[in-house]
């Protein structure tokens, strides 16, 4: 009888034909002695690895009372570890620490060390623990777990196994270790979480990854420091950027497919302090809306703007900070648009969404071709409608003009805070008054709005009558409207809103505004005029949603700030 015979007959009080039995079993299914014994023995796995232990003369560990570092498991790819049943627990110096059923297997230590780059020193580990811990860090690796910081309410509701299958060509399909799977899933989280950008940010002593949610930021994540080269090196090379170039910023692009839906990403670099800060901005097609009615337009709104944008010529503008849709809004037009009968021309910086009949140019101002050269272009190219994505100087605004006057349909975009206000922006950009009055055929100024969460929305009690009228809700109907809030569920993270919806302020160039414009008036004075009109302001569309219970009145506040002193309507 063999002196491991003997130590197994002591210990668990194995027989000689169960000792024979198990050596048979572990040839016939090709495992280690250790592993058959856990199998054939249930509930001496213990006793066991002890015998093992001191049989080998190499210490043991008990993989469920640990707690493996990211940083670590990222030593060894997936397909090494899983193929060898192995798992890298520690490092120390030149040496990692590897748990294995078969510390005998030179062959498997070599290939190890090789992979990693250190002299592997085996441990030995239960082989049914080293089963569930390749599948806790190797199987079904995502955020949550592989930072324990990462709050569970951003744990997606899909599997993020099952997703990551159909993630995309090149990216996790051979070695999907820790790194590639992390930077994975945290696209897939922003996908599913309906997030809009990623931001992946270093710091002296810490790495963050947030998701922009319903136009918050929100923290996931937050990775070991020494993480920080790998991670920003997966995404450049992902992105097409070079992963040697970390004094200049770099911008570039993923395309993937997340489940069966098409995801692009824009990916931007930018040197910082204590390593390079990463934004990948989500492109989703499915966002632009072909129903224009989705955008959030009141319905006298929503005819008048479809009624500029079907006029064969003149220009139309959408105006708000970064930000607030007006993207959205201009390729839903452009939808709307696209007909097989009209030759439809953008100019942008950058192309953002690839859209089929569109003709799209991405401006080089680099190489001297801005959005003026490329309007001066698209004249010569017997377009129907044009867009530019941003009037940025008086260059540009007045070819723009010339197009719309021409009798060619300009679309196109301002940063301004309110329909009028660019009115006043064009004409002290230097514009001329008579030009602009015979070109401008709307305006539309929008913000987006957090929406309250359906599944936890209740009325706010702190929505007094008072305070309703002091948001601009005329007296006799403060204390009719009934505003809601949204109290938190596992839905909306716990922050009461799910989604946004825009609030418009569109602004007809009706023959009245022509002569205010002509005359000189102030904005003040053709504010006056236009509410006259029956012109919306942003924060009457705001208050319009919370009298149908879509937007709390916190959202009504942040959103439309610096309204407040503007006199308001009637609902």
């Amino acid at each position: 009888m063999s002196t491991l015979e003997h130590m197994l007959l002591d210990a668990i009080g194995l027989s000689a034909a169960e000792y024979q039995a198990a050596l048979a079993y572990g040839q016939e299914k090709n495992v280690s002695l250790l592993h058959a014994l856990e199998i054939l023995h249930p509930g001496k796995e213990e006793a066991v690895l002890s015998v093992f232990s001191a049989f080998y003369e190499i210490p043991s560990v008990n993989l469920s009372e640990k707690e493996i570092p990211l940083e670590i498991l990222a030593l060894l790819p997936k397909t090494i570890a899983c193929k060898l049943r192995v798992l890298p627990i520690s490092q120390s110096g030149t040496s990692l620490l590897v748990a294995m059923g078969d510390p005998r297997n030179v062959k498997a230590l070599d290939t190890i060390g090789f992979k990693a780059g250190l002299f592997a020193r085996p441990v030995l580990a239960s082989e049914m623990q080293i089963s569930t811990a390749l599948e806790k860090y190797y199987g079904t690796l995502d955020v949550t777990r592989l930072n324990a910081v990462a709050e569970p309410q951003f744990q997606s509701n899909t599997s993020i196994t099952q997703t990551r299958k159909t993630i995309g060509t090149g990216i996790g399909e051979k070695d999907d270790g820790p790194i590639i799977q992390l930077v994975n899933d945290v696209m897939i989280q922003c996908v599913n979480q309906g997030a809009s950008d990623i931001h992946f940010e270093s710091y002296e002593n810490a790495l963050r990854i947030r998701l922009r949610i319903d136009g918050t930021l929100r923290d996931i994540a937050h990775p070991p420091l020494s993480l920080r080269a790998a991670l920003t090196s997966r995404v450049k090379i992902l992105a097409g950027l070079d992963i040697a170039e970390s004094r200049l910023p770099q911008d570039g692009a993923i395309n993937l497919t997340v489940g069966e839906k098409p995801i692009d990403f824009r990916v931007n670099s930018l040197p910082a302090t204590h390593g390079e800060k990463i934004v990948m901005r989500l492109l989703d097609k499915s966002n632009l809306h072909v129903d224009m009615t989705q955008l959030g337009f009141t319905p006298e709104q929503f005819a008048t703007f479809t009624r500029a944008i079907h006029t064969p010529h003149g220009m139309v503008l959408v105006t708000g900070p970064t930000g607030s849709g007006k993207t959205t809004t201009l390729y839903s037009a452009l939808q709307e648009l696209n007909k097989e009968d009209v030759n439809l021309m953008t100019a942008e910086d950058p192309v953002e969404y690839s859209l089929t009949g569109v003709n799209q140019v991405q401006v080089k101002p680099e190489i001297g071709l801005d959005f003026a050269a490329a309007l001066r272009a698209f004249l010569r190219q017997d377009p129907d409608i044009i867009l530019v994505g941003e009037i940025r100087d008086v260059e540009t605004a007045e070819i723009a003009i010339k197009a719309a006057l021409t009798g060619h349909l300009v679309l196109s975009t301002l940063h301004t805070n309110s329909a009028v206000d660019t009115v006043s922006r064009l004409l002290n950009m230097g514009v001329e008054a008579y030009n602009l009055v015979a070109a401008l055929t709307c305006v539309t100024a929008q913000r987006l709005a957090r929406k309250i969460c359906p599944r936890c929305r209740i009325v706010d009690p702190d929505a007094t009558p008072e305070i309703l009228q002091k948001a601009g809700i005329p007296p006799h109907l403060a204390d009719k409207v009934v505003a809601h809030k949204g109290a938190g569920c596992i839905a909306c993270n716990n922050t009461g809103a799910r989604g946004r919806i825009a609030v418009h302020e569109v602004l007809p160039l009706t023959e009245v505004m022509k002569k205010a414009i002509l005359e000189g008036k102030s904005a003040a004075e053709m504010r006056d005029i236009a509410m006259k009109a029956g012109v919306r302001t942003l924060r009457q569309s705001a208050l319009n949603q919370i009298g149908q219970g879509i937007i709390s009145l916190s959202e009504v506040f942040s959103t439309t700030a610096g309204e407040e002193h503007v006199e308001e309507k009637a609902l």
